[in-house]
């Protein structure tokens, strides 16, 4: 059994071609077979593909259970090598959820190592027959998917004034006005900045930074505190 990070996961999937693969997701059922034409079941299939591709390549990983982050624990004994795999239609913008906004915020609490999750991030072209073919792949951290948005520290979807989901900005693209976060102590900051909108209270607001920075500096040995302080 070998581990490997995220970012050897691509290696390895370059290595193995895989951008000249062409695939499709079909059914049987009842002698009747079908081939899916629609995208909206891609990025699940494309996670439980990844998975046998694992297996196959005799890679540890454990799936999470259920719709629980994340996809994948790479380290066997801990939880520190978290990667989610993420999926968009290459000839459109990312518009996936990177997390749900409040139980990222809550989650970060007693896991702050999460920051550190990474998200190995696959644009598919997909055709009218229904084949399906990837197209570029990242690893990337959340500061460098996630990014402000014009009106909001922090890019998310909301739905009727409320904030749902953190969304990524367009990473991928030099003329894109707004660029991702430089570090994860930004990323913090505009997340703090929003979780105080959210919670409408002050002291709330700075008492989870406070856990999440406290934290961090005890499972992962890195003080953050100054380095917020640059980006107030």
């Amino acid at each position: 059994m070998k581990f490997a990070t995220a970012k050897e996961i691509i290696q390895l999937l370059e290595d193995n071609d895989i951008y000249s693969a062409v695939g499709n997701i079909s059914m049987n059922l009842n002698g009747t077979s079908v081939v899916i034409k629609q995208n909206d079941t891609v990025g699940n299939i494309l996670q439980e593909w990844l998975g046998q591709f694992l297996k196959e390549q005799d890679i540890y990983f454990r799936p999470a259970r259920g719709q629980t982050f994340p996809d994948f624990y790479l380290s066997e004994y801990d939880d520190r090598n978290l990667c989610e795999m993420k999926t968009y239609l290459a000839n459109k913008s990312p518009a996936f959820d990177i997390a749900n906004f409040l139980g990222y915020t809550n989650s970060l609490v007693s896991s702050p190592y999460r920051l550190d999750s990474d998200y190995l991030i696959c644009s598919y072209l997909s055709d009218e027959f229904g084949n399906i073919s990837i197209k570029e792949m990242w690893c990337k951290k959340v500061w460098e998917i996630a990014g402000p948005a014009i009106d909001y520290p922090l890019k998310c979807q909301r739905k009727n004034g409320q904030i749902v989901n953190i969304r990524p900005v367009s990473w991928m693209s030099e003329r894109s006005k707004l660029r991702p976060f430089s570090c994860k102590e930004e990323f913090l900051v505009a997340l703090y900045q929003t979780h105080l909108t959210y919670t409408n209270q002050a002291r709330v607001s700075r008492a989870w930074l406070k856990q999440i920075v406290d934290g961090y500096q005890i499972f992962c040995g890195e003080d953050m505190a100054y380095k917020i302080d640059n980006f107030w």
